[in-house]
């Protein structure tokens, strides 16, 4: 096989990506390991970039993204791809004296929370990932884009290698595309894997994503998102300790969620390290080091690719 750019990973970055490429008429391969913990499947798809306290370039490059988001959703939908998402807002809600003045919490709250003094509300809105993904997948395939679950297992100019159905296969590819999340050490980027854990409840949401303390809610398919857990390494899966943590927090910060019943636990893989979108080497490009703001940098992400494939 042979194509313009094979896309190595398929989360929101890779799949958004060759989306974008696609639209511009390259053809794309889309390669994916289907690994167990990957960040996009888990995620919450918060586009906060004042509450996350980004700056700087990173912080236009956020912008960039809460503005994209609708006319893409627009564009899906039109399609009969709909996809669950909001921009209303992100609230802050201040939990002492020194948050309120920090955070200039002048506002009601719009959700009870225990020991609230107040809230400010920046621009921002949330996107299910999970969604966007397959709704991006499924475009994907209408534009006739081959998606193969194979682990990749070289990758050099010119192409890349590995596996497809336990068997060994190549493709030839003018430029390569590493957005493999947490896993892109194995190519020797900087990046280390950093697990969140959430948790997904039968209850009443707030209208909009809501941070106070060292979590956050936001609406999640007729219910409420709870996270998130922060914990360094490979260890697969939700333990006691995240359900507890996720489980205390719902239960002691939020009078309505006192009695909510327990849906689905969600986990995955961020990818901490200095965020790169640029070429590693000939022929090779990557997009690595988003950590917890994956979903609010990939059209920026996308739009640098192209920018650097001169498209």
């Amino acid at each position: 096989m042979r194509v313009e750019v094979a896309v190595v990973g398929a989360g929101i970055i890779g799949t958004l990506a060759a989306y974008e490429l696609r639209k511009r008429g390259l053809s794309v391969l889309l390669l994916d390991a289907g690994k167990e913990g990957a960040a996009t499947l888990a995620s919450a798809g918060m586009l906060a970039p004042y509450p996350e306290g980004l700056s700087g370039e990173v912080l236009e490059a956020a912008l960039f993204g809460l503005e994209y988001y609708p006319g893409l959703l627009e564009e899906l939908a039109a399609k009969g791809w709909k996809v669950e998402a909001g921009f209303g807002g992100t609230q802050v809600v201040a939990l002492s004296q020194v948050e309120k003045e920090a955070w200039e919490a002048q506002e009601s709250l719009s959700y009870p929370v225990r020991g609230g003094r107040g809230a400010h509300t920046f621009p921002g809105g949330y996107v299910h990932p999970k969604a966007l993904r397959k709704a991006l997948l499924k475009a994907l395939e209408v534009m006739e884009t081959p998606f193969l679950q194979a682990e990749v297992e070289e990758v050099k100019e010119g192409g890349v290698r590995g596996r497809w159905l336990e068997e060994p296969f190549t493709a030839q590819a003018r430029f390569v595309l590493l957005a493999v999340g947490a896993w892109g050490s194995r190519f020797g980027l900087g990046v280390r894997p950093l697990k969140g854990e959430a948790l997904v409840l039968e209850g009443p949401a707030p209208p909009s994503p809501l941070f106070a303390g060292e979590g956050y809610l936001l609406p999640r398919e007729g219910g409420v998102y709870v996270g998130a857990t922060q914990r360094e390494g490979w260890a697969q899966g939700v333990d006691l300790f995240g359900l507890r943590w996720l489980s205390d927090y719902a239960h002691e910060r939020f009078p309505l969620l006192a009695g909510a019943r327990f849906r689905e636990a969600l986990w995955g893989y961020r990818p901490v390290g200095e965020l790169f979108v640029g070429e590693v080497e000939r022929g090779v490009l990557a997009a690595v080091g988003h950590g917890r703001n994956g979903v609010l940098l990939a059209p920026w992400t996308a739009k640098r690719i192209l920018e650097l494939l001169g498209v």
